[in-house]
């Protein structure tokens, strides 16, 4: 099969939105409310139809319907993951919860109710997860459980990495010291692992070639 870079490029550009909403507001270029009501939702929308109508292609690496639905699955799982690690830093003051419900004022353009602040923003941050998952995915081309699993680990250190080069830290009000620098490289590590773990498991089991 070809290698269909196109789509490739289609699925992990409609993905990156994700992220290129709290990015663009960062460096001014749009408000998360404006982009967040305007670019995500058909975004999405778009997505799950490419998700569907590839739903009878063969499954793997070269599959649209793959790289969206595992990717998406893989990318909530390492979520859950990165969040369950960094709980018990939290429970003892760490301040790495606290952009949650800034994301949600950001994306409703106030802070009221408060349960929709809340919801907004960790729906927000799991929808960066299935974001990360399904990019990762889209730039797959072999279906070796060594390359999904360690290629996971190495594409979120590397997320990780280009997130630090963002006024992120600043943004949010978080000090860029060395304890927050171990907290967040190391949950980026986990989730790398639960990523690359799960895509392992479910993509890497198919016996196929890359397409």
């Amino acid at each position: 099969m070809p290698l269909r870079l196109p789509l490739r490029a289609v699925v992990f550009t409609l993905a990156f939105l994700s992220f290129a909403c709290l990015v663009g507001q960062f460096f001014g270029f749009w408000s998360m409310h404006l982009f967040g009501c305007r670019v995500l939702p058909p975004a999405t929308v778009a997505l799950a139809v490419l998700a569907w109508r590839s739903r009878g292609e063969k499954a793997g690496v070269g599959s649209a319907h793959t790289w969206i639905v595992q990717g998406a699955l893989g990318g909530l799982v390492a979520a859950v993951a990165y969040d369950l690690y960094r709980l018990p830093f939290v429970l003892h003051g760490a301040p790495l919860f606290q952009v949650f419900p800034r994301f949600g004022q950001l994306l409703l353009g106030g802070d009221q109710p408060a349960w929709l602040v809340h919801t907004l923003g960790w729906s927000y941050h799991f929808s960066n997860g299935a974001a990360l998952g399904i990019m990762f995915l889209t730039l797959v081309t072999t279906a070796s459980r060594r390359v999904l699993f360690w290629g996971a680990v190495m594409w979120a250190l590397f997320i990780e990495a280009m997130l630090l080069l963002t006024p992120y830290p600043s943004f949010f009000g978080l000090q860029l010291n060395g304890r927050f620098i171990f907290l967040t490289v190391s949950a980026h590590l986990v989730f790398g692992l639960a990523l690359g773990w799960w895509c392992r498991q479910r993509v890497g089991a198919v016996k196929m070639t890359a397409a």
